[in-house]
């Protein structure tokens, strides 16, 4: 069984489709016995779905580096 920190990370990478068929499996597992969990994985593909349909514009690295470069020049 695995412990509810590899848990909560698994979940992580499987909400970005890093996780193994393995490390589901295990996850799955481990959410059938543990509550905080099951209410953390659940809580994690709401706020996942929140975002998607909040259709959010992230910066590229270049136009963050940018932006970044002019604060300092004005300040």
């Amino acid at each position: 069984m695995i412990s509810c920190d590899e848990a909560a990370l698994i979940c992580n990478k499987s909400q970005y489709h890093e996780a193994s068929v393995s490390e589901k499996i295990k996850l799955k597992l481990h959410i059938l016995f543990c509550s905080t969990c099951k209410s953390f994985s659940r809580k994690n593909k709401q706020l996942s779905s929140l975002f998607e349909k909040a259709k959010l514009i992230v910066l590229s690295d270049a136009a963050k580096e940018d932006l970044k470069q002019k604060l300092r020049d004005n300040l």
